[in-house]
């Protein structure tokens, strides 16, 4: 007689899955994603953001653009006008989806310091 395998009851997040697929495609953006899901209220300039991450201004700056093209990040100037700032969009899906991808990787505190 063969032994039964277990039965898994966990539906799987095609949604989640398409969204890991199509946004997270290097590490660089994989980074970025888990920063913003990880501090989903920060409003940050490209320089905090590098700083925070260990990366070159000059080396995030192009893929923050293409996320904030894909509709992920939110582009504004900063208070001092020399830069512009990065924040998670406000769509909910795309909130909640990039929340859930810092979570499944045991994301840690969120970054109150970086806020502006």
């Amino acid at each position: 007689m063969l032994p039964s395998l277990p039965v898994f009851n966990k539906e799987v997040d095609v949604d989640f899955l398409v969204f890991v697929e199509r946004y997270a495609t290097d590490l660089l953006k994989w980074d970025i994603l888990t920063f913003f899901g990880k501090n989903p209220n920060t409003h940050a300039s490209i320089s905090k953001i590098a700083k925070y991450m260990g990366r070159s201004t000059a080396s995030i700056r192009p893929d923050l653009g293409d996320l904030t093209l894909l509709g992920i990040l939110e582009q504004t100037p900063s208070e001092n006008r020399d830069e512009v700032s990065f924040q998670l969009t406000q769509a909910p899906r795309f909130r909640r989806l990039t929340i859930k991808f810092a979570e499944s990787q045991g994301a840690s505190q969120p970054l109150n310091e970086l806020s502006r």
